[in-house]
């Protein structure tokens, strides 16, 4: 098994076809095409189906696509951390955030790391729930959000940094905007910004517990807090929310959290890593001007920023 063989593979999973990777990569289809050829036959089974729309990967390939990624992932560290040693380019650091940080701390992390490390290409994506795929498969060196449910702890490793309360969120002058109970919102529609699976489902388990089970059409999803803000604003859709998000301007004055007197979950925010893996040293760099700028927004005096930092009780050990 080859590293080139593994950047064919990747690269036609990503562009859909074999002629479309191979002009990614800047070498001929046919180099791709025998790369993947050796690989299969290093494998023993199909990892691509040919079709006359492109290429598409068979159930092994997608198995092993996940390791394919994670390896070249390493591979891509390994070369970072020799070209630092030589002084040369600084590679890439790719980041998930939750959007509440997105709208808070992580301006002034990012300002702080780009002072020290302006070679570093940066990455960064949005990040919701607690499953955090894209961290598992290689393609985020870190997070910041929702730690990984306690099952998938041979998987990663987290550490607090935050807690915050969840709200019942609405828009403004929505029908229920006083109702103080869940029993109220029995027939109301939800936006979640996590897949109900495993354990990213913090609203529809709550929902439960009082006794409230919305049908499926009843659930709807948006992949981003923007895109949720969207749905929320026209309509009567509801939404759980954690407080420091709706202290940001992209919702305060937006949208507004319902009087509900029954308790709401806590979330917790983390900085999660791969478990057994090595983060890269600019990576840590991060992770330090990250903890940096943690401190130096709670004790701010812009008042937009402490709105925020006030509605968050850093963990102890931060």
């Amino acid at each position: 098994m080859k590293i080139n063989q593994l950047r064919h593979l990747l690269a036609v999973a990503d562009k859909g076809s074999v002629r479309a990777a191979a002009s990614a990569l800047g070498v001929s289809a046919a180099a791709v095409s025998q790369g993947l050829r050796e690989l299969e036959t290093t494998m023993a089974t199909p990892l691509l189906k040919r079709e006359s729309q492109g290429a598409v990967l068979t159930y092994a390939g997608r198995q092993f696509l996940v390791h394919a990624r994670l390896i070249l992932g390493q591979v891509g560290r390994a070369e970072a951390e020799i070209a630092q040693i030589r002084g040369t380019a600084g590679g890439t650091l790719t980041i998930g955030v939750t959007p509440w940080v997105a709208q808070s701390i992580l301006p002034h992390a990012l300002a702080r790391f780009h002072a020290l490390r302006p070679d570093v290409h940066l990455d960064v994506t949005e990040v919701v729930g607690s499953s955090h795929p894209l961290l598992r498969d290689g393609t985020l060196d870190l997070v910041i959000a929702m730690p990984p449910a306690p099952g998938e702890s041979s998987l990663f490793h987290a550490r607090d940094l935050f807690r915050c309360d969840f709200a019942v969120v609405g828009r403004l002058g929505h029908p229920f905007a006083r109702a103080t109970s869940f029993q109220e919102l029995v027939d109301q529609d939800w936006v979640l910004t996590m897949r109900s699976e495993g354990q990213d489902q913090p609203l529809i388990e709550l929902l439960a517990r009082h006794g409230i089970t919305p049908p499926p059409h009843r659930v709807h999803y948006a992949r981003s807090g923007l895109v949720a803000i969207s749905m929320l604003e026209v309509g009567a859709m509801l939404t759980l929310c954690p407080w420091p998000l709706l202290e940001t301007p992209m919702l305060r004055g937006r949208v507004q959290a319902l009087p509900i007197r029954e308790r709401l979950p806590e979330m917790r925010t983390s900085i999660v890593v791969r478990r057994n893996d090595t983060l890269s040293a600019h990576g840590q760099l991060f992770v330090d001007c990250f903890e940096d700028a943690s401190r130096a927004c709670m004790a701010t005096d812009d008042p937009v920023l402490k709105r925020i930092m006030n509605s968050v009780e850093r963990s102890p050990a931060v």
